[in-house]
């Protein structure tokens, strides 16, 4: 189930990556908009750029417990590996590597996708399912700092974790963006 999950999470990644742009759209009025408009926008491509990449960087957990599980373990004779106990380093300290990665991603998403939500239009009623996906990746980021930080008691961490990697959060934040945006 867990499997399915992870490979239904990759496929919709791969979806929105290769989604057409919004740049495809031959809209008339397009060539009337001023320069910050023009901005706004490619701060929206960026943010959605960021954000396809922190959802991809999640895609390495499972491999990487599989690695450290059973994949050194099986294979270090045909992927010529002498020391398996060396290798689980390397592959910690790569972990911890990617780690960083996705939480410098994760944080300029919002951030960017911040900045791209007060440019090009400011609260309204039109754009209030877009904004209640940025504030699900804002509160995915929160929920990621409270598990970094070493502040929080271990059961305030605990479930911060437990909501932090909730795939279904995930999911319901991506589709409130995409139907927000398509509302505009």
């Amino acid at each position: 189930m867990l499997k399915i999950s992870n490979l239904l999470l990759l496929l919709f990644a791969l979806f929105i990556l290769l989604s057409p742009s919004a740049y495809a759209d031959d809209d008339e009025d397009d060539d009337e908009e001023d320069g910050s408009d023009n901005f706004s926008e490619d701060l929206g491509e960026i943010a959605k750029s960021l954000l396809i990449a922190t959802v991809v960087l999640i895609a390495w957990k499972p491999l990487h417990i599989w690695l450290q599980k059973f994949g050194i373990k099986n294979n270090a004779e045909s992927w010529g590996i002498t020391d398996v106990k060396a290798a689980k380093k390397k592959l910690l300290k790569f972990n911890k590597w990617m780690l960083r990665i996705h939480i410098v991603v994760g944080t300029a998403a919002t951030i960017v996708g911040l900045i791209h939500g007060i440019g090009t239009q400011m609260p309204d009623w039109e754009s209030s399912a877009a904004w209640a996906g940025w504030f699900g990746m804002l509160s995915m980021s929160i929920l990621g700092a409270l598990i970094m930080w070493k502040w929080p008691p271990k059961a305030i961490k605990k479930r911060a974790r437990a909501l932090h990697t909730q795939r279904a959060l995930l999911v319901v934040t991506i589709i409130l963006l995409v139907v927000g945006h398509e509302m505009m």
